[in-house]
């Protein structure tokens, strides 16, 4: 018992109890005896698709070109340390595993949505990091300076000018029926369709749709204060409820489901596979929002990894240019510990 709770205190890597007991789910998953799990998760998959999505919008070809090299150099510093370097005024080289962590894929996964400090902060608590609030207030525009892009694509409606993703929303209501494009989506409205309904369509085909949509005044709770506010709102109808859109819901929508389409695609690709890939079974026996695991015999784990990572990098025609990275893994036991799988290998 010493022996397991030794073993216990040091996983993890100081991270807190909760990250210490998500590790503990993944090993209560192990493949039968005489199979091998393979998995693969893309790297930074939504990182990546929002600049993407953002199409010619100054800024995001050289956001989207940074990814591409970063996945395809394997002496590359990465997206996450250059970023760390930046905000740290350090060279990317010289940046430590800490420090990329918190002042690099702290702020590309919190701030990418619209998010302030507020949802910088929460992130950094996810993965055991303290950012006070003052270093917060300088890493978000930081951030923001630097990826100009990110706030153009956001948008803004208004007296000033319409442009962007809240821009194009806003003028899809106000004129029904007339398509309004962004960067690689386009949304249009419906003012008949479910008491009036604005689509978004992407690149994949797929549409989101906003059933019921419309300015309302709301009372809300003010997150810093406590206090209830009378806020004028664009609304949808979700659930039994409605809920409340701005330009960062926006963006997360049309990533999330951009991201969750890749997915779609690769489930597809090994439950269809006409055999010219493989010739064993590599049957998905689960997978989350960025990460595909399946399940195949031991001789074949080495081709089935080599055959996952190239069905999860394929690009289809609506996608093109879109950098995919996948990292996949092999082991009897589902897990994120390399010192096991290398033990095991």
């Amino acid at each position: 018992m010493r022996e397991f709770l030794d073993r216990f205190a040091a996983l993890g890597g100081g991270q807190p109890p909760a990250q210490k007991l998500s590790y503990l789910l993944r090993p209560t998953f192990v493949a039968p005896r005489g199979r091998t799990l393979v998995w693969g998760d893309w790297s930074s998959i939504e990182a990546v698709v929002l600049p993407w999505l953002a199409g010619d919008t100054p800024g995001a070809k050289a956001k989207v070109t940074l990814f591409r090299e970063t996945f395809s150099d394997p002496k590359h510093p990465g997206v996450y340390r250059m970023t760390a370097g930046d905000i740290l005024d350090k060279d990317p080289q010289d940046v430590t595993g800490s420090e990329r962590q918190a002042f690099g894929k702290v702020p590309e996964l919190s701030l990418g949505f619209g998010g302030g400090v507020g949802a910088l902060q929460a992130m950094a608590t996810n993965y055991g990091v303290y950012l006070d609030p003052e270093t917060s207030k300088s890493v978000v525009a930081h951030w923001r300076g630097r990826n100009a892009w990110a706030t153009r694509f956001w948008g803004a409606h208004g007296r000033d000018g319409s442009y962007g993703l809240w821009g194009a929303a806003n003028s899809a209501i106000a004129q029904p029926d007339t398509i309004h494009e962004v960067g690689r989506v386009a949304y249009v409205y419906d003012p008949v369709y479910l008491g009036g309904t604005l689509f978004c369509a992407l690149p994949c085909g797929r549409v989101l749709t906003y059933p019921k949509i419309k300015w309302e005044w709301r009372e809300v709770e003010n997150k810093k204060t406590g206090k209830l506010e009378d806020r004028y709102q664009l609304t949808f109808l979700k659930g039994y409820g409605r809920s409340a859109l701005w330009y960062g819901k926006f963006a997360e929508n049309i990533t999330q489901a951009t991201a969750a389409s890749v997915l779609r695609r690769t489930l597809k690709r090994l439950e269809n596979d006409d055999g010219s890939l493989r010739h064993e079974p590599m049957p998905v026996v689960m997978h989350t929002h960025d990460e595909v695991v399946t399940e195949v015999v031991d001789w074949f784990a080495t081709q089935a990894a080599v055959t996952l990572q190239e069905i999860m990098e394929r690009n289809d025609e609506w996608d093109a240019g879109l950098p995919l990275k996948a990292e996949v893994t092999s082991c009897w036991i589902y897990t994120k510990s390399k010192e096991t799988i290398q033990n095991e290998h």
